[in-house]
């Protein structure tokens, strides 16, 4: 038996890459994804292409969302564009960058009224059935949220599936607090990739119980078994020196916060579940592969969904593919 993890990074409009890298995956395996994966994990933009998959939806879709849909989501770069007025209006002058209008509008469309729960219906019968995992943050108990698709017994199991993405699509100073009420109680949820851009290492913890909990294998037998795919949304090459960022005080790090938080978590998880997994072979060949490319200006910003960044954005990532094709194929030959 072997229970495969698909894990998916955050990273706003530069979720174009792991977008068109699934369609390389796709096209290897023959057959839609939903398919071929027991649990899919995904943070921020990789929570939308994770329940987009776990809807039904094929690679060519995944990729449209951001090429039709991407402006409709980040319709500006600039914060001094008069679009973001009626923001500053309603917030105040360091109001977020955007309304989360664009990106509720087009997930309700795309997802529809499905529930989190929908993902897997039976509990029951869940390690026969596909997994959903989703993380957010609480700003109210300052924890994380990890939606889990095989929980029904938890406050968000009747959650809209548009609603948890949008909770953990919900970065700060991008987009505002998303507010869910539930039994007397409220959360207000931003994007998780405050706390695991690469959700990873809580796929493979979660894989990890599920495995020992419903079956009568040994933790060794159990890590054995899983194998995972996880890909990034780019890893930005461009350093900020010391010199540099030793005088940054309130405002340059508001600035930039969001993206260093963003940027700095990957890797920690990515460590985490490679030390979990003891390595990266075992008998029957690869057990995990990460893609994630060094991405070059001028691609570096999450909110540039401009024609022109998404064609450089799918140029890097499609020579980045062409290097990795052979440890691609080598790994999902016995997926």
């Amino acid at each position: 038996m072997t229970f495969r993890i698909l894990s998916l990074d955050g990273g706003g409009i530069r979720g174009v890459m792991p977008a068109r890298m699934l369609q390389k995956v796709e096209k290897q395996l023959g057959s839609p994804l939903t398919k071929h994966f027991d649990l899919i994990a995904g943070t921020s933009t990789g929570s939308i292409l994770a329940a987009l998959i776990a809807t039904g939806r094929n690679s060519k879709e995944l990729l449209n969302l951001y090429l039709d849909k991407g402006l409709g989501i980040f319709p500006y770069t600039s914060l001094l564009s008069p679009e973001r007025l009626p923001l500053i209006f309603q917030y105040g002058i360091s109001a977020p960058k955007f309304s989360d209008e664009g990106l509720t509008k087009i997930l309700k469309e795309e997802l529809g009224n499905k529930k989190l729960s929908d993902v897997t219906p039976d509990p029951s019968k869940m390690m026969e059935s596909l997994k959903l995992l989703v993380p957010s943050y609480d700003t109210i108990t300052r924890n994380p949220v990890v939606f889990k698709s095989w929980r029904h017994d938890r406050w968000y199991a009747d959650v809209p599936l548009w609603e948890v993405c949008v909770c953990s699509a919900s970065a700060p100073t991008y987009f505002p607090a998303h507010l869910i009420e539930k039994n007397g109680k409220e959360y207000s949820l931003i994007d998780g990739g405050v706390c695991a851009n690469n959700p990873v290492s809580c796929a493979v913890a979660e894989s990890i119980k599920l495995l020992r909990d419903n079956t009568n294998q040994s933790l060794a037998e159990v890590l054995g078994q899983i194998k995972v795919l996880s890909i990034g949304t780019g890893d930005p090459a461009t350093p900020i020196p010391w010199e540099q960022v030793r005088g940054w005080g309130l405002l340059e790090w508001g600035l930039r916060i969001a993206d260093v938080f963003m940027d700095a978590p990957p890797d920690i998880h990515r460590y985490v579940a490679e030390q979990i997994l003891g390595g990266k072979n075992n008998e029957d060949g690869l057990r995990y592969i990460r893609l994630q490319l060094p991405l070059k200006e001028p691609c570096l910003s999450m909110d540039d969904a401009s024609p022109e960044n998404l064609e450089e954005l799918l140029k890097q990532t499609d020579a980045y593919i062409e290097k990795k094709q052979a440890d691609l194929e080598k790994f999902l030959a016995n997926w």
